[in-house]
Formats: C-alpha cells, sequence, structure tokens
C-alpha cells in the first residue's frame, strides 16, 4: 500500500472512530418521549472511572431504570447539569454522590448503602428519599442541607439513630425512619424541629423511647407502631402541642405501666386520633422497680382507670414498692460491711509488710553473722590446724543466741 493510501486509511479510521465516540454521546436516549414530564433511562451501565465521552439526555427530570453503576460520582454527576430532580430505581448503584443544585433525589430498590453529602450547606435540595436500600445509618452531612423538607429513609438497615444529627433542619415537615432495624434512640441535646408534622418510626426494635428533649410545636402525627416498647418516657403534651394523630400499637406494653399511659392520652384534649387498644399489653413482661421510679410509679397507683384487676393491680405495686425499700436498706448494710473489711484488710496488709521488711534485715544480719565467723575461724585457727572443740562450741552458742534474740524481735 503506497503512502496514499495509507494516509487514506488513517483518516477513514479517524472518522469511523469520531462517528463512534459521537454515537455513545448520543446513544442513551429517553426510552419515552423527551418532551415528557421525565426522561426514563433503562438498563444503564457505567463505570465512574472511564466514562469517555458519554452524556446524559438534556433534561429537568431524569429517571434510572435497573441501571449498574459501581459509583454515582462527581465525574458522573457532571454529565447530567440540567438535572433538577433524579429517581434511581432497581438495579445496582452502591454510592451516590449528592448533586449540589439537585431539588429532589429518589432511589428505591438500588442497592444503595451511602449518600454522599458535600461539607458546605446545600440551599437546594427539598426531598431526599433513600427506601428499600442497604443504609445503616443516617447520611452524614444531613443537617447540611437546610431546605431539605422531606427526609424519607424507611426500610433500610438503620440500628442507631442520634437525632441530634437533624437539628438545624428548620424546614424539615416530614421524616419517616420506618422499617429499619433501629434499637437506639437518642438525642443528647435538645431535639428540636419548629415545623415537623409527621414523625414514623413504625417496625423498629426499640425497647424504650425517652421524650424528654424533644419538642415539636408543629408535629401533628406520631406513629411508633410495631416495636418492642416496654414504656414510654416523658411524654407530655407541652412537647407536642399540636398532635392530633397518635398510634403506638403491637408493642410489648407492661400492662401495669399501660394503665396509666392510656389514662393519660384519654386526658388529653387536642388528641382527636389515637390509635391503641387497652389490651394491647403483655402481664408477662414486668418493668423493673428502678424504672418504675423513674416513672413516678407512685402517681400511676394512684389513678382512677377503671380496671378488672385494679386492686390486685394496686397490691402489686405496693409490694413492689416495699420490697425495694428492703433491697436498699440491704444494699447499704452490704456497703458498710464491705467497707470495714476493706479497713481491716488494709491493717493486715501494713502488718504484714512490716514483718517482711523485718525479715529482710533479719536475713541480712545473718548473712553478716556467717562473713563473721568465716572471719573468725581464719584469723583465729592457724593454717591446717583444727578448731578446738571448746572454741567451737562456745561459737555455736554464741550465733544461736543472737538468732533467737533476732526472732523474738520479729514475733514482737
Amino acid at each position: 500500500m503506497g503512502s496514499s493510501g495509507r494516509k487514506f486509511f488513517g483518516i477513514t479510521i479517524g472518522v469511523l472512530l469520531a462517528l463512534s465516540s459521537s454515537h455513545l454521546v448520543f446513544s442513551q436516549q429517553c426510552s419515552n418521549h423527551y418532551n415528557s414530564e421525565q426522561c426514563s433511562i433503562h438498563d444503564l451501565q457505567l463505570n465512574s472511572s472511564n466514562l469517555g465521552s458519554f452524556k446524559f439526555p438534556v433534561h429537568a427530570n431524569i429517571e434510572l431504570v435497573n441501571v449498574k453503576i459501581d459509583y454515582f460520582s462527581p465525574e458522573v454527576v457532571q454529565r447530567m447539569r440540567w438535572v433538577s430532580k433524579l429517581t434511581i430505581s432497581q438495579g445496582s448503584v452502591s454510592k451516590i454522590f449528592l448533586k449540589d443544585d439537585l431539588q429532589e433525589l429518589i432511589a428505591t430498590s438500588s442497592l444503595t448503602h451511602d449518600v454522599i453529602i458535600g461539607e458546605t450547606e446545600n440551599e437546594e435540595l427539598e426531598r431526599l428519599t433513600i427506601t428499600q436500600n442497604q443504609l445503616e445509618s443516617i447520611p452524614k452531612n444531613v443537617e447540611k442541607l437546610k431546605t431539605l423538607t422531606v427526609l424519607d429513609l424507611s426500610y433500610n438497615k438503620i440500628e442507631v439513630v442520634d437525632l441530634d444529627e437533624l437539628n438545624g433542619l428548620g424546614k424539615l415537615t416530614y421524616v419517616d425512619l420506618s422499617s429499619n432495624r433501629i434499637y437506639y434512640l437518642t438525642a443528647v441535646n435538645s431535639f428540636e424541629l419548629p415545623r415537623l408534622e409527621t414523625f414514623k418510626l413504625d417496625n423498629n426494635y426499640l425497647m424504650e423511647i425517652d421524650f424528654d428533649a424533644w419538642t415539636m410545636p408543629s408535629l401533628t402525627t406520631l406513629s411508633i407502631m410495631s416495636n418492642s416498647l416496654k414504656y414510654i418516657k416523658d411524654f407530655k403534651t407541652e412537647n407536642f402541642p399540636s398532635l392530633r394523630t397518635y398510634q403506638d400499637y403491637s408493642n410489648l406494653f407492661d400492662c401495669r405501666w399501660r394503665a396509666g399511659f392510656i389514662s393519660m392520652l384519654q386526658a388529653w384534649e387536642q388528641l382527636e386520633n389515637y390509635y391503641y387498644q387497652a389490651q394491647d399489653c403483655h402481664k408477662s413482661v414486668q418493668l423493673s422497680a428502678a424504672v418504675y421510679r423513674m416513672l413516678n410509679i407512685r402517681d400511676i397507683r394512684n389513678n382512677t382507670i377503671d380496671l378488672e384487676d385494679k386492686e390486685q393491680l394496686q397490691s402489686q405495686l405496693t409490694t413492689m414498692l416495699d420490697t425495694e425499700q428492703k433491697q436498699s436498706r440491704h444494699i447499704e448494710s452490704l456497703t458498710k460491711l464491705v467497707k470495714e473489711q476493706t479497713e481491716q484488710l488494709e491493717a493486715v496488709s501494713t502488718e504484714l509488710q512490716a514483718q517482711q521488711t523485718t525479715i529482710d534485715g533479719l536475713l541480712s544480719q545473718i548473712e553478716e553473722l556467717k562473713q563473721l565467723v568465716a572471719e573468725i575461724k581464719q584469723s583465729a585457727v592457724p593454717t591446717g590446724r583444727t578448731v578446738p572443740k571448746g572454741l567451737r562450741a562456745r561459737m555455736i552458742q554464741e550465733i544461736e543466741e543472737v538468732i533467737r534474740r533476732n526472732l523474738v524481735e520479729v514475733e514482737d
């Protein structure tokens, strides 16, 4: 092939590659009509480290269905600069980088285990919905989403929730943490969401909730159904002045505590819908005396609720309180006895230490006596001669007297 032929061949290959690249750019079109409200893309597969010249369609609302992307990275995000609403359903997208100007992110059944939120405040995102996925905690930096109104993290694998992470989200109106694995819920500081209207914690593993730090002036709906709750602490009207709907059935409430709590709900004037059953409790579940003291059980025992076993209830509570007082006195007695024995042991230890010091001194003196005897033998008996019997007996007697005298000092 001549030089002109090779040149033509090279130009032809270049044109084909350019066309191939151009086809790659425009190959991902909307599966439905482009002018529809949402642009759907199906069965997309991307490697975040090798995007080539790939681009998303220019559309404000994109839905990715059954996609496989190893990491929805900042580089991938740059290819969808016009998108304000992103929906990911099914498929596999392990990590999602939150686009700065995104207004709504929805990820459902996408095997997502992390949503990466930037360190700077986000003034755009309004709705964050990550459901039926693999999240093990609330995404880090969620407090940076200052315009967030809806947070739905239901059907994940979250176990521990620090509510302080949500503080500062002043526009938040809806939170759903249902159907996770939450067994520990805490608010170390004051937990205040001024505009929150709905909070759901259904189908988790919670055994107790302390509402003492909660301040929700706009909350109208609270649902904590199907947990393992034995009791609820500090559920007060002043914390939820707007509450209208309350649901807590299918838990493991102690029947004795439950009686007083239902009485309180019935007296809650603004509460219009409270879904519970008086028999929705378990007599086999009994709180400890310490927990009853914490929950002001003396107030509960004086309630006027009409139960068939009220007399039995009051008798059991009285017995528990009496037993607790007896146990407290017994613990005080044991504590005093342990203190006395500790002091005696310390005295014995001091005495033993003193005796050990004396014994060490005695051993040192014995070594000195051995050395002295050796010197006496060497100086008093010429070389090659034996020690006279009388001298040997007298030396032994003197040594015995010294040892006996030291032993007597140790016993004293």
